[in-house]
């Protein structure tokens, strides 16, 4: 699928999801959002090939495994407030500093209740599997759903994909049963991400997706309809451009950016062709509440709406700039990212 093709299938999708379309007519899944809505309850989307029926909504546990002081009794609380307001789907990672203890902390009995991801950051099968052992003790848990092979725009792509590679060593432990599906997650360099798309042993692509980094990144543009065309289920995340200055371990350093846009970004992303679901990240209960109340209002952006969030984002990318790391030149990792 061309780019030019995606951007028409995007122009599309925002024309029948606002019912303009057809003769003006809603379709099924627009009543099915607008009820949705009107109830409160989070919708569900098929995660790609995974088949797996996921809320629009992913907690993601970087801001509160992250947050200072440290408390795995925060985390859990996150969790399960996530899980009674409907949530189905938790996203951790070793990275983020006591996440998986307070995800494990949460689960328990409640294990069933969600579609678990986690993520390996490691360039040796050695170390790919202490990180997957340590995981699974973490989360108390002798199955995760879904594990990612973490920061791929910092890793050596041909390496991974070698027979002795990490990617495939992760494939290998789909096969045998250890873990359901395997991703790739990255911020940066979106070069890196065809080879892992094209391959088909991709089930999952977590990856940047606002109206604003579109503009500097492109990840909507040059990664997306590679995974659309191999119905790779797609996670969007940072969604309002990841917390400010990257200061995840201060609660109150709020998201880049301005809070009066957070609805206007969480409508652009879930918009997106392609997009099954939002990881955002949060860091108290209360910011739990925010975000899915934001989620289950969704309504798809009219073409003025999408214009004008094209328009802002384009105006607000300079100032952002490369915040997520560079475009296509090599640089040591950077483990602090989610």
């Amino acid at each position: 699928m061309s780019g030019h093709e995606y951007r028409e299938i995007h122009r599309r999708s925002f024309l029948q999801q606002t019912g303009l379309a057809a003769g003006g007519l809603l379709l099924g899944a627009g009543l099915g959002q607008a009820a949705a809505a009107a109830s409160g309850e989070l919708p569900r989307r098929v995660l790609g090939k995974t088949g797996v029926s996921v809320t629009t909504m992913t907690l993601g546990t970087a801001p509160c495994g992250f947050a200072k002081p440290h408390s795995t009794q925060r985390v859990a609380d996150c969790v399960n407030a996530a899980i009674d307001l409907g949530i189905n789907a938790i996203d951790t990672a070793p990275a983020y500093d006591i996440a998986e203890e307070g995800v494990g902390l949460a689960l328990g009995k409640r294990r069933k209740e969600v579609f678990l991801s986690t993520k390996v950051l490691a360039d040796s099968v050695d170390k790919a599997e202490k990180i997957l052992a340590n995981s699974l003790k973490l989360l108390k848990t002798d199955y995760i759903d879904l594990v990612y092979f973490h920061q791929v725009g910092d890793r050596d792509v041909e390496v991974a994909q070698k027979p002795e590679g990490v990617f495939t060593w992760l494939v290998k432990q789909k096969k045998a049963g250890k873990i359901r599906f395997v991703g790739i997650s990255g911020h940066n360099r979106p070069g890196k991400f065809a080879r892992f798309l094209e391959s088909g042993e991709c089930d999952v692509l977590l990856t940047v997706v606002n109206f604003v980094d579109r503009h500097t990144y492109k990840f909507e543009e040059s990664v997306l309809p590679i995974a659309v065309k191999h119905q790779v289920g797609v996670v969007a995340m940072k969604v309002f451009g990841g917390a400010k200055n990257g200061q995840y371990p201060d609660p109150a350093s709020g998201p880049h950016l301005d809070t009066e846009h957070l609805e206007l970004a969480v409508r652009y992303a879930l918009g997106v062709p392609g997009v099954n679901t939002l990881n955002l990240g949060c860091a108290s209960v209360e910011q739990v509440k925010q975000d899915v109340a934001m989620v289950a209002r969704y309504q798809p952006l009219s073409q003025d709406e999408l214009a004008k969030a094209l328009a802002l984002g384009k105006e607000l990318a300079p100032k952002w700039g490369t915040h997520f790391g560079p475009l296509a030149r090599a640089a040591a990792p950077r483990p602090g990212l989610c």
